[in-house]
């Protein structure tokens, strides 16, 4: 990945998301057990998850202090409210497929994706932004990359057996995108980055 034209630290692609949809669309198999977004460190702890629609996710708290994980994205909204250390919401689950905005209203700066998927075919690339899905049916479909600084990359393809490709993505947009709080007013300023 690049930004400005330089390259970025290889760590930056683990918070891509690469996926297959085949023309023929598998059925759905949601897990029973729930996927985690928990809050660590001041931070969502994974930054960037994918799910399949129908999943649900739970929100642990690992921090000393309290959350408020919410998103105001208009297929999948919600609110957990309140949560304390060692505490965690209701599972929420997620019926639509799309992009999912997660931030606490307690701290502006705390971002994660929930990226809801109707295909069971994607990875996150590794470290160095290297990636390999696997178990693909064979024919046409459309490979996507999503990043959540970046323009999401597309191409249809005809899969028949292995295939190595080399994406180049430019990180154009901000780590942390300009938000309001849930209630669609502007965050109060604090006065340091401490808990």
């Amino acid at each position: 990945m690049t930004s400005g034209g330089k390259a970025l630290r290889a760590e930056v692609a683990k918070d891509a998301v690469v996926y297959f949809r085949p023309k023929q669309r598998p059925p759905l198999e949601v897990p029973d057990d729930a996927y985690v977004l928990a809050t660590e460190g001041k931070d969502f702890v994974p930054r960037v998850l994918p799910v399949i629609v129908g999943a649900t996710v739970r929100f642990p708290n690992f921090d000393p202090i309290l959350h408020n994980a919410f998103s105001t994205s208009q297929s999948n909204s919600f609110d957990v409210g309140l949560y304390g250390q060692g505490e965690e919401s209701e599972p929420v689950r997620f019926v639509n497929p799309g992009l999912v905005r997660v931030y606490c209203n307690v701290h502006h700066g705390m971002v994660a994706h929930i990226l809801v998927l109707d295909t069971p075919y994607f990875v996150i690339p590794d470290e160095k932004g290297r990636f390999r899905l696997t178990q693909l049916p064979e024919g046409p479909g459309e490979l996507l990359i999503w990043h959540e600084r970046a323009t999401l990359w597309r191409k249809s393809i005809d899969l028949q057996g292995e295939e190595l490709l080399q994406v180049e993505m430019e990180a154009s947009r901000r780590r942390v995108p300009t938000h309001l709080n849930k209630a669609g007013k502007p965050y109060r300023r604090s006065r340091n980055n401490d808990y």
